[in-house]
């Protein structure tokens, strides 16, 4: 009945060598994971599980690096890097899948949300909106801009497309 359409590039394989830009937000944009105070992110105890769980997916993932990224309170930014693997396996199918960027930002949203999950009183709590923004980095300059955007982020909070005042928090997610 309802027809979600991809945002994603028809012919990039996003299991291949390649830097992507991506974005997740929480579910219903929740002011989950801290706030922005004077310019800066304080993160909270979600906001530090998040920012844990990314960081160990490169220790997971030895195909994958990370760059800049940005815990913000209803959303995540982050650069990761997809590269070349010589393995054993030969590139099969099942292996290639697994290394996919939908399959990496499936794990990490995954993890994310059974730590959040284990906390006390969040059991039920929804953490993520489904699916992700990705945009495929092309060039050196198309990086740069990412990066001085992740950095700048928590201060140009107040102008931030996922900009809230505060309306939206993790009472409303359990409801």
């Amino acid at each position: 009945m309802y027809s979600r359409r991809s945002n994603r590039l028809r012919d990039c394989d996003y299991r291949q060598q390649g830097v992507y830009f991506i974005t997740i937000c929480t579910h219903r944009q929740a002011c989950l994971f801290g706030e922005v105070i004077d310019g800066a992110m304080q993160l909270n105890q979600l906001g530090r599980i998040v920012e844990q769980e990314w960081q160990r997916t490169a220790v997971l993932r030895p195909y994958v690096d990370l760059d800049a990224f940005v815990v913000m309170p209803n959303h995540f930014h982050g650069v990761i890097v997809i590269m070349e693997e010589n393995t054993a396996a030969g590139g099969s199918a099942k292996l290639l899948a697994a290394r996919s960027l939908g399959a990496i930002i499936g794990q990490f949203k995954g993890s994310v949300t059974k730590r959040i999950r284990s906390q006390e009183g969040l059991q039920g709590i929804m953490v993520w909106q489904r699916n992700y923004h990705d945009h495929v980095v092309r060039n050196d300059k198309s990086l740069q801009n990412i990066r001085e955007y992740i950095a700048y982020n928590p201060e140009n909070w107040a102008k931030d497309f996922y900009f809230d005042d505060g309306q939206r928090n993790a009472v409303e997610c359990l409801a």
